[in-house]
C-alpha cells in the first residue's frame, strides 16, 4: 500500500514578508514587494534593469549566527531560514525521527552566482585574492548542504536545477520519497537570489524584462493586457513533507495532502513558448491522473503567471484545454504580481500560498490587473483577495526551456 505524503510545516523568505504570517498578510492585502533594488547599483543600467522584487528585511544573524552565516551565500542563507521556519512550524526537531529517515531536496536556478560575481570577483580584480569559501558556497548544492546540516538530516540530500519549476519538482520528489517508504520526513523547497547587475543585464539582453514606464510596483501584471515582461526577484520557500501516518501519530498539523504531480517538456526552444497550451495542459492532466481527481474537482489554480505576454496566454490556453467550461468557474491567481519572478523559489512560494489558501479559505489576488486581455479571459482574482471554498488546488510552473510541472494539493 502506497504511503501518503502530507505537508506539515511552512517557511518563506519573500519580497512581501519574511515568515509565513507576514507573507500571507501582505499577499491577502495585495501589497507589492517590487521596487528599486539595493543589492546592486542599477542607476546606470537601462530602466528595465531598475525594477526588482527584493527581500529588504532579512537578518541573517537571526537564522545563521556566527561565521557560518557570514560566509554562506545569500541563497543558502535564505534556504536555511525558510527551512528552519518550516521545521519549527512542523515541530519536526522534537518529533524523534531518526536522522537517517530525514531527507532534503532544494531547487535553485542561479545558485551562488551573484555572491561570487559581486564581492569575490571584484576583490580578485582589485587585490588578486578570492575567498577560499567561494568554491564551496557557489555551487547549487551548497544550499542543500547547509539545510541538511542545520536540519541534522542524514538521509539523501539532493538538488534540483529545473529553473522556475525546481521548487515544485523538489517538493514532488519529496512526496515520492515518502510514498515509496524511503523517508519519514523531507525538508523540501527552493531558493534563488539572482539580483545583480550581471544577471539583470543578461535577462535584459534576452528581452524578457518589462518595459513598463510607470511605478515599479505596477510592473508585474500577470494576465493583464499591458503586461510586457517578468520582474526579477529573490526569495526562498521550504516545506516539511511527511508520512501522513507519522504526522497523525504525533499530532502534527496537516496543511495539505500531496495528491499527485506531473511533468512535460515542449522540447522545442529555450525561449519560444508553445502557445497552444498542449504541453502545459499535458502536465496538468498527468497531475490530475496521478491524483485520481477530475478537473471539475479543482477549486483553485495557483498559476505560474509571470507577466510575459506569451507565457500568460499559453498558460491560459492550457487551463482552458484541461478544465473546459470549469475554467471560467474557478479562481486563478499569480503571486508574481506581488513578489516578482524569483525563479526556482517562485514555485515553492506557490506551494506555501496554496497551503495557506486551504487553511484559511482565502485566495490571494493578482494585483495590477486593469486592462482585460481577450487571450486571457478567465477569473484571475483581480486586485483584491477573495473568500472561497477551496478543497483542492492545482499548482502550475513553467520554466524557460519549455518544462512544465504541475501538482495537486488537497485540504488536510
Amino acid at each position: 500500500m502506497k504511503r501518503k505524503a502530507v505537508i506539515t510545516g511552512l517557511g518563506i523568505v519573500s519580497p512581501i514578508g519574511v515568515g509565513v504570517e507576514e507573507f500571507w498578510a501582505s499577499a491577502l492585502a495585495g501589497r507589492s514587494g517590487i521596487g528599486t533594488p539595493t543589492q546592486f547599483d542599477a542607476s546606470k543600467l537601462p530602466r528595465e534593469c531598475q525594477i526588482a522584487g527584493e527581500v529588504s528585511t532579512f537578518d541573517v544573524k537571526r537564522w545563521m549566527p556566527g561565521a557560518a552565516g557570514r560566509m554562506a551565500g545569500r541563497f543558502s542563507q535564505f534556504a536555511v531560514a525558510a527551512a528552519k521556519m518550516a521545521r519549527e512550524d512542523a515541530q519536526l526537531d522534537a518529533a524523534n525521527i531518526p536522522p537517517e529517515r530525514i531527507r532534503v531536496s532544494v531547487g535553485t536556478s542561479m545558485n551562488g552566482l551573484t555572491d561570487v560575481h559581486q564581492p569575490n570577483f571584484e576583490t580578485f580584480l582589485d587585490r588578486g585574492f578570492v575567498s577560499p569559501w567561494a568554491c564551496l558556497e557557489y555551487p547549487a548544492h551548497a544550499a542543500t548542504s547547509h539545510v541538511a546540516i542545520d536540519s541534522r538530516a542524514r538521509g539523501q540530500a539532493t538538488s534540483f536545477a529545473t529553473a522556475c519549476a525546481a521548487g515544485l519538482d523538489s517538493i514532488a520528489w519529496a512526496a515520492q520519497q515518502i510514498e515509496r517508504g524511503l523517508a519519514t520526513a523531507v525538508v523540501a523547497g527552493a531558493t534563488d537570489t539572482p539580483l545583480s547587475g550581471c544577471t539583470v543585464m543578461a535577462l535584459h539582453a534576452v528581452g524578457v524584462l518589462p518595459k513598463w514606464q510607470g511605478p515599479a510596483e505596477e510592473a508585474s501584471r500577470p494576465f493583464d493586457r499591458l503586461r510586457d515582461g517578468l520582474v526579477i526577484a529573490e526569495g526562498a520557500a521550504m516545506v516539511i513533507v511527511e508520512d501522513s501516518e507519522n504526522a497523525r501519530a504525533r499530532g502534527a498539523r496537516i496543511y495539505a495532502h500531496i495528491e499527485g504531480s506531473g511533468n512535460a517538456t515542449e522540447g522545442a526552444h529555450l525561449r519560444k513558448v508553445d502557445q497552444s497550451g498542449d504541453v502545459g495542459g499535458h502536465a496538468m492532466r498527468l497531475a490530475l491522473a496521478a491524483s485520481n481527481i477530475e478537473p471539475r474537482q479543482i477549486d483553485y489554480v495557483a498559476a505560474h503567471g509571470n507577466s510575459m505576454q506569451d507565457y500568460d496566454s499559453a498558460e491560459t490556453a492550457a487551463i482552458k484545454q484541461v478544465f473546459g467550461n470549469h475554467a471560467w468557474n474557478m479562481p486563478i491567481s499569480s503571486l508574481k504580481s506581488m513578489c516578482g519572478q524569483a525563479f526556482a523559489a517562485s514555485s515553492a512560494m506557490q506551494v506555501v500560498a496554496a497551503c495557506l489558501t486551504l487553511r484559511d479559505q482565502m485566495v490571494a489576488p493578482t494585483i495590477n490587473y486593469s486592462v482585460p486581455d481577450p487571450a486571457c479571459d478567465l477569473d484571475y482574482v483581480p486586485n483584491a483577495a477573495r473568500s472561497a471554498r477551496v478543497r483542492t488546488v492545482m499548482i502550475h510552473a513553467h520554466s524557460l526551456g519549455g518544462l512544465h510541472s504541475a501538482m495537486v494539493l488537497r485540504a488536510g
